[in-house]
């Protein structure tokens, strides 16, 4: 599986009507063409919070690229699409993930934050980095009571050795709270040693709020 998240620039006077529309667009748009996803609003990151990002998952890009076709097709997706292009002026670069094993569900529902947390590792070391990963997601992650997905960059602003833990919470108050219980816990300790081992760099944090 991947996931491929498509980022737009608004003025940010416009913020209200563009989150309506894509509002619109979600309830009446994509049951016609079988889309899904998240609609999100950058709270933090490398812009500022008028950039809106819709986030899906597909099986491959092949899927993907029939799923983007079957727009063509539709005069009330080229009628939404006309509207929404003079809110969404400028499009960032496409970004696409593979959702690394054991996939778990990320939520939707409006108002749920999400946090992607991302890791610079070099390309002779990704394959223990990988390992790793995993590890951390199938023995810390019960521990400490998170949930999430494990992503590797395929394509967008950095290389493909770029690993993303990306989280969904109530609040930030709440991840906030879950992070600072990993300092007295040894089992979160003793993965992260191994961690920061075979690290370089953490790299941008970025937060979104799902409409």
């Amino acid at each position: 599986m991947i996931e491929v998240r498509s980022s737009y620039m608004v003025y940010a006077r416009n913020i209200r009507n563009t989150m309506a529309l894509w509002k619109e667009g979600r309830e009446k748009i994509w049951p016609e063409l079988a889309f899904s996803g998240r609609i999100q609003q950058m709270l933090h990151g490398h812009v500022q919070q008028s950039l809106f990002v819709w986030s899906s998952e597909w099986e491959n890009m092949a899927d993907w690229e029939a799923g983007m076709a079957r727009t063509l097709d539709s005069q009330n997706y080229k009628n939404w699409s006309a509207e929404m292009n003079k809110l969404r002026v400028y499009g960032e670069e496409r970004e696409v993930f593979k959702i690394l094993e054991p996939k778990l569900d990320l939520d939707n529902s409006p108002g749920k934050v999400e946090i992607r947390s991302s890791y610079l590792i070099q390309i002779q070391n990704l394959s223990t980095a990988l390992k790793l990963f995993s590890e951390g997601q199938e023995k810390v992650w019960p521990e400490m009571g998170w949930g999430g997905q494990n992503q590797q960059m395929l394509h967008g602003k950095a290389s493909q050795s770029m690993l993303v833990w990306t989280s969904t919470w109530d609040s930030i108050d709440t991840w906030e709270k879950a992070m600072s219980k990993t300092v007295g816990n040894n089992i979160f300790q003793d993965w992260y040693v191994k961690w920061l081992d075979i690290v370089d760099f953490g790299g941008p944090r970025e937060i979104f709020k799902n409409i």
